[in-house]
């Protein structure tokens, strides 16, 4: 991939002990910046971070929280801060989805999908907009999804419904943080093969689904999402705000 000049920068990173986090976390520290990977697993997020760490010479530190746990976020921010100085850029990628029809989600099922995908991205920007702010500088980059504009024949009401919210709360943070320099814009994935997506794309009838929605003639690559994440936190975007872009192979050209 193109590697960007973010030497030294600090990113924290939600969700980050799998799939797109992980692959986040390589971008960034390929282009020199330092992460800080948070999840709910931390013998995962360790071992992650250790990988990264070695590899790029960067350093990379590991913060075990559950993101729908507003205490649990303002103290991963307060760690960043602590150990490496400030958060220049944060990921809000941390995500779930409940793959039920409408009459057997339960409210319970609503919430947990509504906190982790959306609420918990709205509590981790304030968070991290105390820091920037102040030095009028920073970027947020939110994980939102194809899903959130538009729905399928997939049984996920609440996921799109998270999604579509992250989306405006893409513009909205965009809007009220852009006269302190802050940018803020979103990545829309299409199907990358993580653990959330690969039983759809190895599933018979649900993978024809996919590639019939699939303009280019291959399925994606993990680490293809890399390049849209860092080009986003770079002065390459220095004028990009409250845009989400979709990385998708033409899911949305149809």
């Amino acid at each position: 991939m193109v590697k960007y000049d973010l030497t030294d920068r600090v990113v924290l990173i939600t969700g980050g002990s799998a799939g797109l986090g992980e692959q986040f976390a390589h971008g960034f520290a390929e282009s020199g910046a330092h992460v800080v990977l948070a999840a709910r697993r931390k013998d995962l997020l360790d071992r992650i971070a250790n990988t990264v760490s070695e590899k790029y010479g960067v350093r990379a530190l590991s913060y075990k929280a559950d993101v729908s746990n507003e205490r649990e976020v303002v103290d991963m921010v307060k760690f960043t801060v602590d150990k490496l100085g400030t958060v220049d850029v944060l990921v809000n990628n941390a995500g779930m989805y409940v793959f039920k029809p409408l009459l057997e989600q339960t409210i319970e099922d609503w919430h947990r999908v509504m906190d982790v995908n959306l609420t918990s991205a709205f509590v981790a920007s304030r968070e991290v907009a105390k820091v920037m702010i102040p030095k009028k500088h920073g970027t947020i980059i939110n994980i939102s999804s194809t899903f959130g504009f538009g729905a399928t024949r997939f049984t996920e009401v609440s996921y799109y419904t998270s999604k579509a919210g992250v989306n405006l709360l893409t513009k909205a943070l965009a809007i009220e943080l852009g006269e302190h320099n802050i940018r803020v814009n979103g990545i829309a994935p299409g199907f990358f093969p993580t653990a959330m997506s690969i039983e759809a794309m190895t599933d018979k009838e649900l993978s024809k689904v996919i590639k019939a929605r699939t303009a280019l003639p291959m399925f994606a690559e993990n680490e293809w999402i890399r390049g849209a994440a860092c080009f986003l936190a770079s002065d390459d975007a220095k004028y990009i705000t409250g845009h989400t872009l979709a990385v998708d192979g033409g899911w949305m050209a149809f």
